[in-house]
């Protein structure tokens, strides 16, 4: 089976689960795990995976049947040759139309992790789009070494590596504005990405951006300011801290919001906690954080 070239191919990373689809392919975030592919604003197929979340003594091949028979679909069997390759690393069923074998749907459960993934398909895999199928899910990627291994997340125009202590708490792709917010012991992180930063900053300055994304109100005097970028980190006095806790607001934050003219982007960190915030986390996770040409 021939591929295509690896350069017509990019590489999605969210919520721990990486893979690579065709640039021609728009992933569209539909929850924390749940993706939809588009190709020219048509579906393709959609996936959705669920960790494992407690041990459980029952046998991947049951797993498999109760998921298979919830989802409503038949199963088809046997397994055809060129899917057989994933049973090493997966259980898997195909289901579809009895008469036809081209699966409207897929299981896979990881057999190292034991995570369960299901993608079900818009269009008829005719021969071409099945081998770009194939070559997505020999990509996938859905474990870690340890709790501690760090998350990168890579979709749209930006990619970020978070320490995997971190949990999402929530996330948004508006129109010209992604924010995700993740959280961990008390610290409160949230990464922005504006598009038209050209527009916005003719209607107002890099300063009031940033108090804006981050419900924070930093006056001129207290920023740093460099070329395309300001920065503000706080260090209040012991009344102000009590001041903040008994109005329910984490007293340290570090807001960085930077300017990539050349992309006509704008990209924001912000941290919120109750002590003060270490400055080699925000380094790394500033450091790792890149906003790439659409």
């Amino acid at each position: 089976m021939i591929f295509p070239d690896n350069s017509c191919w990019k590489t999605i990373s969210w919520n721990g689960l990486t893979l690579d689809c065709p640039v021609d392919w728009d992933p569209i975030v539909s929850g924390e795990t749940h993706i939809l592919f588009e190709k020219e604003f048509h579906p393709v197929f959609e996936l959705r995976w669920q960790k494992q979340k407690k041990r459980s003594r029952r046998s991947l091949d049951t797993i498999l049947s109760r998921i298979a028979k919830e989802v409503g679909i038949p199963e088809l069997t046997p397994i055809p040759a060129h899917w057989k390759k994933f049973t090493d690393n997966f259980a898997i069923r195909l289901l579809g139309n009895t008469d036809n074998t081209t699966p409207e749907a897929v299981i896979f459960i990881c057999r190292e992790c034991k995570t369960t993934l299901l993608f079900y398909f818009f269009t008829e895999l005719v021969e071409k789009q099945k081998q770009l199928i194939l070559q997505l899910l020999s990509s996938i990627s859905c474990h870690r070494n340890n709790d501690y291994q760090d998350i990168l997340w890579k979709i749209q125009d930006f990619q970020v590596v978070v320490p995997g202590k971190f949990n999402l708490r929530g996330h948004n792709f508006g129109a010209g504005l992604t924010r995700l917010s993740f959280y961990q012991s008390g610290l409160t992180m949230h990464l922005c990405r504006l598009a038209g930063a050209s527009q916005r900053l003719q209607e107002s300055s890099l300063l009031n951006i940033m108090n804006l994304l981050g419900g924070i109100e930093v006056p001129e005097t207290e920023i740093r300011l460099l070329k395309d970028e300001v920065i503000h980190r706080s260090n209040p006095s012991i009344l102000r801290q009590i001041c903040s806790r008994m109005k329910r607001k984490a007293p340290f934050h570090w807001a960085i919001l930077r300017h990539h003219p050349e992309l006509d982007r704008l990209s924001g960190l912000f941290f919120f906690d109750k002590k003060p915030i270490q400055e080699t986390l925000v380094s790394a996770i500033e450091n790792s954080y890149e906003i790439f040409p659409l």
